[in-house]
């Protein structure tokens, strides 16, 4: 068995080159993520985006008259929150978690969340199909929901 130096460099140099992400997978995992974001942005009207934190935790819907009671419990920033307001007109009988998506809850913005008074806008971004449950036919929960702000651009 011979040494050959230039052999050895080659096998090297190729299996350090397998080790580095691709330059081409880099641009295309940079243009996934600009889609990710403008699929995002679709959910906000022009001269809109969307912020953090995010409000993450839970959701209960309960149908009163036209109107639905909206629930949420969970956390902003590491902290414990909650608050209700009304989606109106809204029909939890034939609710699922993509028409819960988009709903935008004004005023709702908790204090010490965004800002210390609160009172920002929120838009429901994702409700999670597999952990969204019916109750009954006028209440319904929502167990992993992520809510974001919506702030001018």
């Amino acid at each position: 068995m011979r040494f050959e130096p230039d052999e050895m460099c080659r096998k090297t140099r190729d299996a350090e080159e397998a080790r580095r992400p691709s330059r081409v997978i880099q641009p295309a995992l940079a243009a996934l993520l600009l889609l990710f974001s403008l699929a995002a942005e679709g959910q906000v009207l022009p001269g809109e985006r969307l912020s953090g934190p995010a409000l993450v935790g839970a959701v209960t819907l309960r149908q009163v008259n036209a109107d639905a009671t909206f629930a949420f419990i969970g956390h902003c920033k590491g902290n414990d929150l909650m608050f209700t307001t009304t989606l109106s007109p809204f029909d939890v009988a034939t609710a699922t978690a993509a028409s819960l998506e988009d709903q935008r809850l004004l005023g709702q913005g908790p204090a010490g969340c965004m800002s210390q008074q609160g009172g920002e806008n929120l838009i429901v971004v994702t409700a999670v199909a597999s952990q969204f449950v019916r109750i009954a036919d006028d209440l319904v929960t929502a167990n992993k929901v992520v809510i974001l702000f919506v702030v001018p651009q």
